[in-house]
């Protein structure tokens, strides 16, 4: 398996979208996004992914540019190995319309695992926010 391309989610996945999340409009802001906590195993997974040099992508919803801009804050902070090339931030439209090469959705969201494996990909559903990725 190590040699897979893996598609990683941020919401849910390696950032605690929902802790102290109160309202809608806070997903819009760059410094609610920048500041989210991660959650440390996947983040950990992810960057020892990268460090073998296993190609690895970010690919997220942002409702905005702002939000999008606080997505890659909090990129920089904890998971610098990852190029902009490697982050695919998308504002419509459904994750696997955006696919680059074949590999491994890791997401939280059954929808967009669904759609990944109906388009024939494999993917990795993380059932509880956080959930540690098992590779």
């Amino acid at each position: 398996m190590m040699n897979e391309v893996f598609y990683w989610d941020m919401d849910g996945v390696l950032a605690d979208f929902h802790s102290g999340f109160t309202f809608r409009g806070l997903a819009l802001k760059r410094d609610y996004l920048a500041n989210l906590p991660a959650f440390t195993e996947n983040v950990k997974t992810l960057n020892e992914l990268l460090a073998k040099g296993i190609t690895c992508y970010i690919l997220t919803k942002a409702a905005n540019e702002d939000a999008m801009m606080g997505k890659i804050d909090w990129l920089r902070k904890y998971v610098p190995a990852m190029d902009a090339e490697h982050f695919i931030c998308i504002y419509k439209g459904r994750k696997v319309d955006n696919i680059r090469e074949d590999g491994i959705l890791i997401d939280d969201d059954m929808t967009n695992i669904k759609q990944w494996i109906k388009a024939g990909h494999k993917a990795i559903h993380v059932e509880v926010k956080g959930g540690k990725v098992e590779l």
